[in-house]
């Protein structure tokens, strides 16, 4: 066997099989049927309600990628890489789970905006495609999702 294959191959069995996509996903789930948070899905253009459409793709460390999408007011999150994201943001998996999980030190706990971009300030994430402001809306929703609980 190659040494770049063994190589390649242990990498692949240290990956954390999807800790940050299935905190994430328990999330995601829960935003239908909200109708604050599918109102964070619609933009005002001219005076119109139209849809915010957004694909967020994840690549971030020790995890498969995956992406979030919204469509139609719903939000969905799937396995593997977006044909054509809007938003890419990269980095350490550990940080999209202290988020979902709402730990962190006390300031961070306020909102998931705040821990979000703590997140992106400490250089465990960042958004490498698309705008930061995108990535607070979403997680604006997230935010409504989790002080449902």
């Amino acid at each position: 066997m190659k040494p770049g294959l063994i190589n390649q191959n242990m990498k692949e069995a240290n990956k954390k099989m999807g800790v940050a996509s299935e905190n994430l996903e328990r999330i995601v789930g829960n935003m239908s049927g909200i109708a604050k948070v599918e109102q964070v899905f619609v933009t005002d253009i001219g005076g119109k309600s139209v849809d915010w459409d957004m694909t967020f793709q994840f690549d971030l460390d020790n995890e498969d990628p995956f992406y979030v999408e919204i469509k139609g007011r719903k939000a969905k999150l799937f396995p593997g890489t977006a044909s054509d994201a809007d938003i890419v943001i990269i980095g350490d998996n550990n940080a999209i789970v202290k988020i979902c999980n709402g730990k962190g030190d006390i300031f961070m706990q306020l909102a998931w905006v705040r821990q979000f971009t703590h997140a992106i300030s400490r250089e465990e994430v960042s958004v490498k495609k698309g705008k930061v402001l995108d990535v607070i809306r979403l997680t604006r929703a997230i935010n409504l999702v989790l002080g449902k609980k």
